[in-house]
Formats: structure tokens, sequence, C-alpha cells
């Protein structure tokens, strides 16, 4: 999830549908702003922007149309559709159109203020006509873990008209909290403490090592492939720098920049987007090439319906931000018989990725660089293993400890667990710094067992102590009400696993990470094994299982000898990742001009993630399509039941991973997790690519 320098995305999304007057319908409430606090008021000059979504028609019709035109044994299959065709079957009826349009106009929001799609409303006013059409007021937020990321959200209700309640199915941009920091922390800078253990990451040596011929570019001018880029942009200077490093021709670089460029602001980064850049250009190289940023605040479902607006799309799409399945936009509990939670958004952004795919478009998604457990949305109720993987980055004083963790019991009955849930609500209460004396005070009352926080080469604390976590002196705190004591197990205090999204979409191909080391077989990518961070994988809490997947998924439960306890997962859902690629120690171009980022010094470094593998993989297959479109063929489209068919019929179109696990996040391991095995593993899907055999198998079948 850029996962993981990638953005980690916090959205906290309300979509109630509730009667709050004879007239009126609550669709957007803000109650639980984890991670952004309200400063002042916003003035009524200010400028703000919402999408309102309206409810769709024949989403029946359309699933089953993407599952014909996707599936190789069809009759139907690489029979895409057009934009207008697509248009044509799911947009509103033209009344309700219009009675959502007039109601704008009538509440005094102009036609040039308005721009009208065939199924969403785009509108950027002022905060003036928008608190009179939504009846509600706006305030400036400010992210508690990045000063500079600020937005105008509302300040408690919005609401709608209630005869519009059959027309309107959600707005974004009133109660949404996308908060971007997983690349900030995570395309972590690859670790210097193992730098002779693996390979560096080059476009030429992964053409060497899956076999792409070296001179093999495209050249068919229909060709195309497609960045996704949240609150991030990428650096000309350091991209002409990377190509002047590894030899790339810059005529070969085509690329064409929509969305807003946002060097200049605060909040605005560059790694991610140079890696992503990079890479595409560099394996998909000579093709046509759109990096779409989206704008502070927006997430995927604003990237799905901005990508949609261009005609030809793009052929491939990649995506290399994730954010937890169950936070896309958390429900409270107003009303919560007729809430509107993460289930909806999840619904029309997998809908959307339908439209794409039956547009002919492949949408490659990074699985996460947090393992099974997440980092910044895990519960942090997942016992760690002090004993075997304690303090897997290295630095710390120890190598293993008898009680790797504690858990605070507050005054209202919810626990935080120390230091496991420190990328999530842990590390939030822990901005008190009362919390902070409680713990030392237990850490001292405790010196009996030795007990001491330590840091990691990355400073996250560890736990040290010599005792065990049952022999631990309990204290209290009767001012903040809170109890601490050793952590014990409990299933019900917290989940042991947060899948992401979108990469647990069914609809989309999700890729994983592994490792290459100088003299050892591709592993699994993780902290416990040198990399900066960990590959994704899992499965979904919401998303059924889809029927692709279904044979490989059960004879991976068949002969996995060390699954996690069954409570923890359902083996109904969704597994991801599909498939894998290398993802640690990328060699990447970067920006040393801090006042104009687009222009150098440069200088190179060595990052990892799930940000690396995934444009990486696109670039790969944008070359497949190139062989097909100058055949006169049909691109690949949505990819995954020919994945799992090739997998069935050619299993050696794959390199089978076999070695290693996604116990760990980028800071701690937990005692449980998903192994790599023989075959389909929610650790690295079916295995990284075999060049050669899969363009070969793909231009045989089409």
């Amino acid at each position: 999830m850029k996962s993981q320098i990638k953005p980690s995305i916090y959205l906290l999304l309300v979509f109630i549908v509730c009667i709050t007057s004879a007239n009126r319908l609550t669709i957007s409430k803000v109650e639980n702003r984890v991670n952004f606090i309200q400063k002042e008021f916003a003035k009524e000059n200010e400028q703000l922007q919402f999408k309102i979504f309206l409810k769709q028609r024949n989403l029946n019709i359309l699933e089953n149309k993407f599952w014909e035109v996707s599936n190789p044994k069809s009759k139907e299959y690489g029979r895409f559709m057009s934009l207008q065709e697509i248009n044509s079957l799911v947009e509103p009826r033209e009344e309700d159109v219009k009675s959502v349009v007039n109601w704008l106009k009538n509440s005094g929001i102009d036609k040039n203020e308005m721009i009208i799609h065939s199924d969403f409303i785009r509108v950027r006013t002022n905060v003036l006509k928008a608190s009179h059409l939504f009846e509600t007021e706006f305030a400036n937020y400010e992210s508690i873990r990045n000063s500079r990321d600020q937005r105008i959200r509302i300040v408690g209700s919005a609401s709608i008209p209630k005869f519009l309640s059959g027309k309107v199915d959600f707005v974004l941009g009133l109660s949404d909290f996308v908060e971007d920091n997983k690349f900030y922390e995570t395309i972590l800078q690859s670790r210097d403490d193992v730098k002779d253990s693996f390979v560096t990451i080059t476009p030429d040596f992964i053409k060497s090592y899956y076999g792409i011929p070296l001179n093999q570019v495209g050249i068919n001018q229909d060709n195309s492939i497609s960045v996704a880029s949240f609150n991030d942009f990428y650096s000309i200077g350091a991209l002409g720098y990377f190509g002047s490093q590894y030899d790339i021709d810059s005529s070969t670089i085509r690329i064409n920049n929509s969305g807003p460029n946002c060097f200049g602001f605060d909040y605005c980064d560059q790694a991610e987007s140079d890696l992503d850049i990079q890479y595409i250009t560099a394996i998909g190289n000579n093709i046509s090439t759109l990096f779409l940023s989206s704008g502070n605040g927006e997430w995927v479902l604003d990237w799905a319906v901005s990508i949609q607006l261009f005609d030809p799309i793009p052929k491939i799409a990649s995506i290399s931000y994730g954010w937890a399945e169950l936070e896309q936009c958390q429900a409270t509990s107003f009303c919560p018989t007729l809430g509107i939670d993460s289930d909806v958004y999840i619904q029309r952004s997998n809908v959307e990725f339908q439209k794409i795919g039956l547009r002919g478009t492949t949408i490659f998604v990074s699985s996460g660089d947090d393992g099974a457990s997440s980092y910044y949305t895990t519960s942090g109720n997942c016992p760690l293993d002090g004993l075997n993987n304690y303090c897997p980055l290295g630095g710390c004083n120890h190598t293993l400890t008898q009680c790797p963790s504690i858990t605070i019991v507050q005054a209202n009955g919810s626990l935080a667990f120390f230091p496991n849930g420190m990328g999530a609500n842990t590390g939030i209460l822990l901005s008190n710094q009362s919390f902070v004396d409680a713990i030392n005070e237990f850490i001292q009352i405790n010196s009996h067992c030795d007990m001491a926080i330590e840091e990691d080469i990355s400073q996250n604390p560890h736990l040290y102590s010599s005792c065990s976590c049952d022999d631990l002196i309990i204290t209290t705190d009767s001012e903040l009400g809170i109890k601490i004591l050793g952590y014990i197990f409990d299933e019900s205090a917290g989940s042991l696993f947060s899948p992401q999204y979108p990469t647990s979409s069914p609809y989309v191909t999700s890729v994983g990470a592994t490792q290459i080391y100088t003299n050892k077989p591709e592993t699994v990518c993780s902290s416990s094994t040198g990399a900066a961070v960990t590959s994704g994988g899992g499965f979904a809490v919401t998303q059924s299982q889809p029927y692709y997947q279904a044979a490989a998924v059960a004879k991976y439960l068949e002969i996995a000898d060390d699954l996690p306890p069954s409570f923890s997962f359902d083996p109904s859902k969704r597994a991801y990742p599909d498939i894998s690629l290398v993802a640690h120690k990328y060699s990447i171009g970067y920006s040393t001009n801090d006042l104009s980022p687009d222009n150098c010094p440069c200088g190179l470094m060595n990052v990892d993630g799930t940000s690396a593998s995934t444009p990486t993989v696109a670039g790969i297959f944008s070359l497949i399509n190139d062989k097909l479109l100058s055949a006169g063929k049909p691109t690949l489209g949505f990819l995954n039941l020919l994945l799992y068919q090739a997998a069935q019929e050619q299993p050696n179109v794959f390199n089978d991973i076999v070695t290693g696990n996604i116990n760990c996040n980028r800071a701690y391991c937990c005692q449980y997790g998903f192994s790599s095995s023989v075959g389909y593993d929610p650790a690295t899907g079916l295995g990284s690519i075999n060049f050669p055999k899969t363009e070969q198998y793909i231009l045989n079948l089409k």
C-alpha cells in the first residue's frame, strides 16, 4: 500500500443517508477525525471542489460484460467497449441528472462552476455557496502527522434535499480525509547494513534477470501506459539524470502530464513519482506515458473517473498507492441502520475499475509494504515474535526479548499496544507526553527485568525485557485513567491483519515484492531478510473471492502447513497479490535541489517498495501490448483470468517463489502471517514473471 517513500493513505469518509428534517437528508458527517485537527473556519471566498456521484444503472449487465471480454475462453474475449457505449449503459436517467443540475443552479451554483459528466458532476465553487448548498459550515483541517497537509472540509453534517435521495449516490470532497503519509515513510531508502547481500536493481538488470531483450522497445504509436500520482510529482532533472546514468536515450521517453503539479506546495514529495516514472519508461521504453496526478485530498475513485475521460484511454495503468480496506470511508455510529460505509466507496470504485477494464486497460496496483499486518492501519493486536525476529531492521542492543510488547487499557475500555501499534492509534496516543511518561514509569517499576526501550536503525522503538509478559508488574495512572500491563493475546482485542485497497479489488492485478540475492534464489521481500519493507498480502475482508483464483487459493490452503489462526482471515475472500517482482534496492535518480526540485544537482539512491515492482511490471506488460497492437490484436485488458489460466496450463511462465513470509511490517514481526509455497500463495501470488515464456503464451493465445 508506497504501500507504502510511498504514501500511505488515510481516508475518513462518512456517507450517511438519514432523515434530518422533513425536506433534507444527511449525506456526509464528520465525527472522528483521528488524524486531522480542526483549525479556523474557512473564509467565504475560499475555493473548494467536490464531486456528486449519481446513481448508475445496469450494473449487473456491466459486470457480466466485464467478465466476458476478460475471459480468454469466451467468444467475447478482447471485444472491448467504447467510452460512449459504456456511458450509455450505466448513465443515470436524463431526468435525474436534470433534477440534480437544477438543484445546483437554484442554489446559486453558476453554470461555469460545474462540469457535467455521464454519471457524476464536478463542482468548483466558494465556501459561501457550498455552505448554502449543503446547509453546513466549512473549516480548515490540519494533519496531525504532517502540518503541511491541510484541506477544507465540513463541520458536523451536510445534507441535500430529500427528493434527490434516489438520484445521488454520495458526494466526495466534503468529509473525506485522505492522508498521503505512506511514501514519506516507506519507499524507504534501502538498508546499508546488508548492502553486500543483494543485487542493486537497474533497468538493464531487470531485463537480464527476467529475460527481456535489452533492445526491446515499443514501436506502435497506438500503445500507451499511465502512472497515478497523489500529492507527488516527478523531477524532470532527476529523470534526465537517471537516463544519463543508465544509458537511456532521452528521445525514447515520451511523457504527457495531466493534473496539478504540486511542486511549490509544502505537502508535495517527489521520490515516489521519480521511481514510478523512471522505471515504467525505462522498461516500457519508447511508449507514450501519461502521468496523471490527483489533487490534494483526492483518492482512487477520483483517479478512476479522471483516467476514463481520456479517449483513447491508456492501455495500462500503474497505481503505487493503497490504504486499509476498512478505512476507505470510515463509518460512525451516526444513523447506523441507514449508514453508508467503506463498502459503498469500494463498490463504486470497483464499478469504475470494471468500466476501465471494459475499455481494454490493465490496472496494476501495489500490494503494500507492510506484510499482512500493516503498519499505519494495524490494530497492533498481533503477538510479536520477540525470540526469532526481535528488532528486524537491526540497531537494537539485544537480539531477542521475552516480552516484546505491552497493552495500554484506557478509561473507556479501548486498548492500545506498544510498540506494535505505533504506526496507528498508539502513535497518536503517545503524541500526548502524559502517556509517554506513564510508559516510562511502567518501565522504571519493571527495571528488575532490565526493561528498556531500544531503537532500530530507523528509530522505531522496541521493548526489551528479560521477564515474560506475565511476570511484569501492572501499573495504573488515575489521572489518565489507564492501566499498563504485559501483552497477552486476545483475539477480540483487534484484528491480526489489515488488508489493503485497491490492491484487494477483484478487478485489478495486485503486484507483490521479492528480493534478489547475489547468490540465492528470488525470495519474498521482507524487513526480516534485509529489506526496508515487507510485501503486502493476505485476504480481503469485504470482497468475495473471484472465481478465477478459486482453484489456486484452494490448493494453497490445502498444502500450507503454517496458516495463521482461522479466526484471523476469511479464506472465501479475495486473496492477493496476483504476481510479484523484485522490489528491493532499486537505483533511482533524485533531485537535491530543494528550491527547484525539477532541476539538478541530482544523485542516485537505492529504495525499496511495491512502488518499485508495480510500475516495472506495468512496463513489462506494455511491451507485450505493443506486440499485440502491431499484430492487429486487442490489448490485454483485465489480466487476471489470463494469468491464472496460464498458471494452470503452463506454470513455467512464472518464477515460483518458495521461500519467505509476510509476517513482518516495516518495523515489527508478528508471529502470524502467510508464507510462500509451491504455486499460488498470498505472499507472492503466482510468482514473478518469466518474460519470454509469458510473452509467447499470450501471443499464441491472442
